[in-house]
């Protein structure tokens, strides 16, 4: 291993630690192996420490004409194929697939102990996989893997602080995973303000209460002719797609282009800076937002629409904040549930209510708005930064316990 071990520990291989079982897999070509009563564990059922309940469940039948065998509660289940180095202990007596193993521990171990050890070496083991990708290892190469021992009390101490301080960044998760919804409601809840003169303490009864189609010109995109192909390399002709409208503008990671011959079949199909976008199928019907400058000239998807050409009382950042508002989109969601083919029709977003601020007071909403909006999307960045690390702290806080580290 190459690594100094403090006093009093020593590498011991696995296969001294533990006895390694196999498990098996019945014939799914047989269905009367599969109505049984005996838990069958897979890999999707390790999910935390422990190893509470199965999906699915074998018969006696199934067991003797297989080489899987029973495990009692209290092994430990490691998985050798796909994804390699997942490791629970069963808390149920069950029998597993041919994915993984059971390890039945000595008294030279203790349980929770090995099971810490196997989780901070589950990367190493993994690099050791044969085949192709390194997709699954055997037991001839589980065995000889070595594990960081030092004495049985020192063992128990180190597996009853890492189950706290485990448990302790559990906690924090769990705390914390509701503000991604939090964040989300609060953006709902300043288009709302914003968009009935709450967030500038503006009456509404004062605004223009009219239809898209009063105020701009809802027209369509254009699929690929027949026979065409979008390509990765910058031709110069840009073709927005439906995924690429997110965020409010145009995400140009992964944009693709079209051949110089297909834009000129479909050149009358393309956005102009400014344009007002807005989905009209799929899973984001009603995402809505701002063509940007870099996407001038751009090809257009057909599962978009733009709205352009805008009267001179809206501005146009004003009405896409309007299209995002809950208000706006509910109105959306009813147009779809009443169209046959769950599309927003071009001729529903002419239909689609706005009101229309004065100028001023749109300039202000907007300019609130992107103040409001990038305070969310630093705490956004805050909690994706936390996030991340609650993640990688688990591999440190065992990277040093089976360095010692714990015992100094």
């Amino acid at each position: 291993m190459g690594n100094e071990l403090p006093k009093g520990w020593r590498y011991v291989k696995l296969s001294d630690l533990a006895e390694i079982q196999s498990g098996g897999t019945p014939s799914r070509s047989n269905s009367s192996y599969w109505n049984g009563n005996i838990p069958w564990v897979k890999i999707s059922d390790i999910k935390g420490k422990y190893i509470t309940e199965t999906e699915e469940f074998i018969t006696e039948e199934g067991m003797s004409n297989s080489s899987a065998k029973m495990f009692e509660r209290g092994t430990i289940i490691f998985s050798i194929f796909a994804t390699i180095g997942k490791v629970a202990i069963l808390d149920i007596d069950a029998t597993t697939n041919q994915a993984l193993v059971g390890l039945k521990n000595n008294n030279q171990i203790d349980k929770t102990f090995l099971v810490y050890a196997l989780t901070e070496l589950s990367e190493r083991i993994s690099n050791l996989g044969k085949g192709v990708a390194q997709k699954n290892i055997n037991i001839s190469i589980l065995k000889e893997v070595k594990i960081p021992l030092p004495p049985l009390e020192e063992q128990k101490q180190i597996a009853e602080k890492l189950d706290k301080l485990f448990d302790q960044i559990e906690s924090i998760k769990k705390s914390t995973e509701r503000i991604p919804e939090l964040l989300k409601n609060f953006r709902q809840q300043i288009l709302t303000y914003a968009v009935t003169g709450k967030l500038t303490d503006s009456d509404l009864n004062s605004w223009e209460k009219t239809f898209i189609g009063n105020i701009g010109k809802v027209k369509g995109g254009k699929r690929l002719p027949k026979g065409e192909e979008l390509v990765e390399h910058n031709t110069g002709f840009p073709y927005i797609r439906a995924r690429d409208l997110k965020e409010g503008t145009v995400l140009t990671k992964n944009l693709m282009y079209l051949l110089p011959e297909t834009q000129e079949k479909i050149k009358n199909y393309i956005v102009n800076t400014d344009d007002v976008y807005i989905t009209i199928v799929g899973a984001k019907i009603g995402d809505a937002g701002i063509i940007p400058s870099t996407m001038n000239n751009a090809n257009l998807t057909e599962n978009a629409a733009k709205i352009t050409d805008l009267s001179e009382k809206v501005i146009p950042q004003y009405l896409a904040l309007w299209l995002q508002a809950p208000i706006c989109q509910m109105e959306i969601l009813q147009s779809i549930k009443s169209a046959a083919q769950g599309k927003l029709a071009l001729s529903r977003i002419n239909k689609l209510s706005v009101y229309i601020p004065p100028l001023e007071q749109q300039q202000e909403i907007v300019s609130k708005i992107n103040s409001l909006f990038n305070e969310l999307k630093t705490l956004e960045m805050r909690y994706n930064y936390l996030c991340e690390i609650l993640d990688k702290l688990p591999q440190a806080i065992l990277n040093k316990a089976f360095k010692g580290e714990f015992s100094k």
